[in-house]
C-alpha cells in the first residue's frame, strides 16, 4: 500500500507535539485491544500492522525532534547519565 505524499505544511503538523501524543494514544489503544484477548486472528494481525506503522511514525517524530534540538543547541547535545530516570 502506498501512502500519499504529505505537503510540507501537513508534515509540520504531523511532527507537532500534539501529533506525537496522538500517535502514542492510538498505539496505546491498539495495545489495549490486543491485550484484551477478544479479537480474532485477522483483526489481531491488522491491528498489529497498524501498531507497527504507528511505532515507526513515533520513532520518526522523535528522531526529527532530536535533530531539531541538536540544531538549536548547535550540536552540543550530551547524553543523559544512565542513572537519570526519564519521565
Amino acid at each position: 500500500m502506498t501512502r500519499p505524499t504529505q505537503a510540507p505544511a501537513d508534515r509540520e503538523a504531523a511532527d507537532s507535539p500534539a501529533a506525537f501524543a496522538d500517535t502514542l494514544s492510538a498505539l496505546e489503544k491498539i495495545v489495549q485491544s490486543m491485550e484484551s484477548g477478544q479479537l480474532g486472528l485477522e483483526e489481531s494481525v491488522t491491528l498489529f500492522q497498524q501498531g507497527m506503522e504507528l511505532a515507526q511514525q513515533a520513532e520518526r517524530q522523535l528522531t526529527e525532534a532530536k535533530q531539531k534540538v541538536e540544531i538549536l543547541l548547535g550540536g552540543q547535545v550530551q547524553a543523559l547519565p544512565s542513572n537519570v530516570e526519564e519521565d
